[in-house]
């Protein structure tokens, strides 16, 4: 099923589709109008489940991913983190509202309004190290949404390590 590329986003016209992605937690509402963010439509372009459209051409996975790499930044490691929380069964959203990459909830919670579960950032393991102040603010507003903080960690390898930082 087609979706169409609107710089930073897609549009889903498709109201079978609509329905489809809304029941897995993909997506949101914007006036009457479906979209799908650029980390759920490479997502769903690398499992065949969509075709994005540009104009009247279509996007291969390639074309997407350096424009995912122009409008977001540290795509790769994000897009990462973003997967490996949604194949182990967590609905996955942008952050940025909260200050934060991600947000993300039980999947269970997906078909009504829940809290969210974890706010995430995404990080690099030989990049500079983090300002223990700045972990500690995003502790504290983590806790005033009643989310846990957890920061991912992408080493060279591309492997992901998840750290929850909480008070005690």
């Amino acid at each position: 099923m087609d979706v169409v590329l609107e710089k930073d986003k897609c549009l889903v016209k498709d109201n079978g589709l609509k329905s489809q992605l809304t029941q897995k937690g993909f997506g949101y509402k914007n006036n009457l109008l479906y979209y799908i963010d650029l980390f759920e439509t490479m997502y769903l372009l690398e499992r065949e489940k969509i075709r994005v459209i540009d104009g009247n051409k279509r996007i291969t996975k390639e074309a997407l991913n350096n424009i995912c790499r122009k409008e977001i930044k540290d795509f790769e490691n994000k897009f990462l983190v973003f997967k490996e929380f949604r194949d182990n069964g967590y609905i996955v959203k942008d952050g940025l509202v909260f200050g934060f990459d991600f947000r993300v909830y039980l999947k269970n919670n997906c078909k009504q309004h829940s809290h969210t579960e974890f706010v995430v950032d995404a990080k690099e393991s030989h990049k500079a190290k983090e300002d223990v102040s700045k972990l500690i603010k995003s502790e504290r507003l983590a806790n005033t949404i009643n989310a846990k903080y957890v920061i991912a960690i992408v080493d060279k390898e591309k492997k992901i390590y998840k750290i929850k930082i909480e008070k005690i």
